[in-house]
């Protein structure tokens, strides 16, 4: 399944708290940025100067975005934040 537009923005986290999945996905989604911690995650809040920023980054080179780990889920992962996803837009 593709990826919502959009939700590439999200950052696991993000979906995590803010999208109405079940109890057990967002405990993935948290372990699976856990795992993002050990790689390259996107630099957090921040005026730019010290490598930080305030706008969403879109990119394969962060690994705790939506984009990033959507391939790590099972198809009815997907399928459940797709769908939390699109009631949440009021699709």
């Amino acid at each position: 399944m593709d990826i919502p537009h959009g939700l590439g923005y999200w950052t696991a986290d993000e979906a995590a708290e803010c999208l109405p999945i079940s109890h057990e996905l967002s405990r993935r989604l948290w372990q699976l940025l856990e795992v993002a911690a050990q790689g390259n995650m996107k630099p957090r809040g921040g005026d730019g100067s010290d490598g930080t920023t305030e706008e969403p980054i879109v990119s394969d080179e962060y690994d705790d975005n939506m984009e990033a780990i959507w391939p790590l889920l099972s198809e009815a992962e997907q399928t459940e934040i797709a769908q939390a996803y699109n009631k949440e837009r009021g699709e």
